[in-house]
């Protein structure tokens, strides 16, 4: 190929330059004035932002709280335990102090579920109070040998306010108060366990009374209507009731064969002497 062929192959530019190069960069879409329409939606999805922000931080904060609430609570529950090893005195002493501890995170938590809020985020705040309701419901159990009831816990969680009325750091609904009571099964089944150990027939007696009607009372309201999550603690609750009624046959027939023995022993001995 010829030079000239190739010369003819080159792009001709033009020499004054092209029209987009004559009229130079394009405005971009930012620089151009906002009209107030654009301003008002500008402004409507900023003012969405910064609420949606608030409620995720507000919600972080009521699941850590619940987390902290959990986590000591189930201390109070591991101190209640050991009542079968130390004192009572000792223990529910213990307990106190834990307790005084979880007063503190709730009135930290109250702060976050004033008015309608409490409805809001009961959800992130409830498995906190159940496990505060379970632990409760276990220290009633062990001083009384009865079932906490709703006004107790509502009594446990009030405190006194600058006009002198004592009110509750947090709101507590019939739900909250079913499903915490419903997970005492398994801590009085461990309790009855370490009953045995000592050789206490009448705490696992009084172990058995408790859990039968606290399943009597769980079925009427199961027939009654559905409770959300009920359903998935009855089967806990079962086979807890199973264990403590092996628990209490067993040792039952334990005491009667060795009261059989003894007394068979005795008059074994008897014509000797």
């Amino acid at each position: 190929m010829s030079d000239e062929q190739r010369n003819n192959k080159r792009p001709r530019f033009n020499k004054g330059g092209s029209d987009d190069a004559k009229r130079g960069p394009k405005p971009s879409a930012s620089d151009e004035p906002l009209s107030e329409t654009k301003r008002a939606i500008l402004q409507n999805f900023t003012n969405y932002r910064d609420t949606l922000d608030a409620h995720y931080d507000q919600r972080e904060r009521i699941i850590k709280c619940s987390r902290d609430i959990t986590a000591l609570s189930k201390k109070i529950v591991f101190s209640l335990l050991r009542i079968t090893q130390d004192t009572p005195e000792k223990v529910f002493k213990d307990a106190e102090f834990k307790h005084a501890q979880v007063l503190e995170l709730f009135r930290k938590v109250s702060v976050e579920l004033q008015g309608s809020n409490a409805y809001k985020y009961n959800r992130q705040v409830t498995p906190g109070l159940q496990e505060y309701i379970e632990a409760i419901g276990l220290w009633t159990f062990l001083q009384h040998d009865a079932l906490i009831t709703k006004e107790q816990v509502l009594d446990k969680l009030s405190v006194e306010g600058a006009d002198g009325q004592r009110r509750p750091l947090v709101e507590v609904t019939d739900v909250d108060y079913i499903l915490g009571i419903s997970d005492l099964p398994g801590e009085v089944n461990r309790y009855c366990i370490n009953s045995i150990g000592k050789g206490d027939h009448e705490a696992v007696e009084r172990c058995l009374v408790f859990l039968r009607n606290l399943k009597e009372g769980i079925n009427l309201l199961m027939c009654s209507g559905r409770i959300k999550d009920l359903d998935k603690k009855v089967p806990v609750l079962d086979s807890s009731l199973e264990k403590t009624e092996k628990a209490y046959y067993s040792m039952s027939i334990r005491e009667t064969e060795m009261a059989k023995i003894g007394h068979t022993a005795v008059e074994a001995a008897e014509p000797a002497a």
